[in-house]
């Protein structure tokens, strides 16, 4: 009984070995997919996603064959009925796909930059503001004013305006406006001042209400001057994507946010799609992973565009494998060690600048 269990305890530990050595011997189907920087199209594997997965092989001792997919979805799909091992790329980490693969520790935190046309401002545009409507209302606005307290003065002081008195009419309103006009500014220049108590009393009154005035049609003419210019400026901003088209990766979520900041979202493929939409004037901005967009921009004119990050939906990204995947917690390992030496960061700057 006793040579039976040690015959099969012997048995037990060779098929173990055995299995596990065929396991580590075993070639690890590696799909890859995503935009460049991360993935370089028509390559046979390049990319910030591609150099740290060689990185962890190469760590981990593992043997590998490259297989590159069209899409994240193909590739997903892959994962899923276990054609591959494990997934590499840009991919999103979120709640859909974690119901039917699984992910690694992420190895990137991202978040969407706006890339737009560099828009300069021309003379027209800081002589515009001068010909607006609410400009020239505000400022007929200002001289009624002044022509109504020329009046009432040029009423109580006529001998003082005007040395004819009251066949003075119109050099005596004249007069008075330019007393109220020299009273606003606190010019002062003493040609004119009121004799009577009645002119004086307006003229007190005219001194507190026009530095109200003034105040407050200087602050409106500046807001409105501002508002002018601001609406031709190079968009840099969610809020200045109101009703401009903009080119954005396939995905409900960021759809969903540009248009719910008044924007008009224009799905593309990848980033060369929404790069040659920006430069052909099709859409207005383009709304895309921070990282591919700095490679794009540092790779054409940087004087023709502006690339703004405003920290706009930020996101994981990190690799597929499926459910029963033991190669999970071997990358997941590596990754912690890359992003702790700073080695994620240093492939990643390599990359980015090499497109400049």
């Amino acid at each position: 009984m006793i040579r039976i269990f040690l015959l099969s305890f012997c048995f037990l530990i060779f098929c173990g070995s055995t299995i596990a050595q065929t396991e580590s011997d075993s070639v690890i189907q590696v799909g890859f997919t995503g935009s460049q920087p991360f993935v370089i199209p028509d390559s046979e594997g390049d990319g910030i996603s591609v150099d740290l997965w060689r990185d962890i092989a190469f760590e981990g001792k593992l043997d590998y064959e490259l297989t590159h997919f069209e899409g994240v979805s193909s590739g997903l799909e892959a994962v899923k009925n276990q054609s591959i091992d494990v997934l590499v790329g840009p991919i999103t980490i979120n709640s859909d796909r974690a119901a039917e693969v699984t992910f690694s520790q992420p190895f990137f935190e991202t978040e969407m930059a706006i890339l737009a046309p560099k828009i300069e401002q021309g003379f027209w545009d800081y002589v515009k503001p001068i010909f607006s409507t609410t400009f020239l209302f505000g400022v007929l606005g200002l001289f009624l004013l002044l022509s109504i307290v020329g009046v009432l003065l040029w009423m109580v002081e006529r001998k003082t305006l005007t040395p004819e008195g009251k066949n003075g009419t119109v050099r005596g309103i004249g007069n008075g406006i330019w007393l109220a006009i020299v009273t606003m500014t606190t010019v002062g220049y003493g040609d004119f001042a009121p004799k009577t108590l009645s002119g004086r009393v307006i003229v007190g009154i005219w001194m507190i209400i026009s530095l109200i005035t003034a105040t407050s049609f200087v602050a409106g003419i500046a807001t409105t001057i501002s508002q002018i210019k601001g609406e031709d400026e190079t968009i840099t901003s969610l809020l200045h994507l109101e009703g401009k088209r903009v080119a954005v990766p396939d995905n409900e979520k960021i759809i969903d946010n540009i248009t719910t900041v008044g924007g008009r979202p224009a799905p593309v493929s990848d980033i060369h799609e929404g790069f040659e939409k920006l430069s052909n004037g099709d859409v207005d901005a383009l709304v895309y992973d921070v990282i591919a967009l700095e490679y794009t921009y540092r790779s054409h004119d940087e004087d023709d565009f502006v690339l703004s990050k405003k920290n706009i939906l930020p996101q994981n990204y990190g690799f597929a494998f499926h459910e029963a995947s033991s190669l999970k917690r071997l990358v997941d390992i590596e990754i912690l060690k890359l992003k702790e030496s700073g080695e994620i960061q240093k492939v990643i700057d390599r990359w980015v600048n090499s497109g400049e």
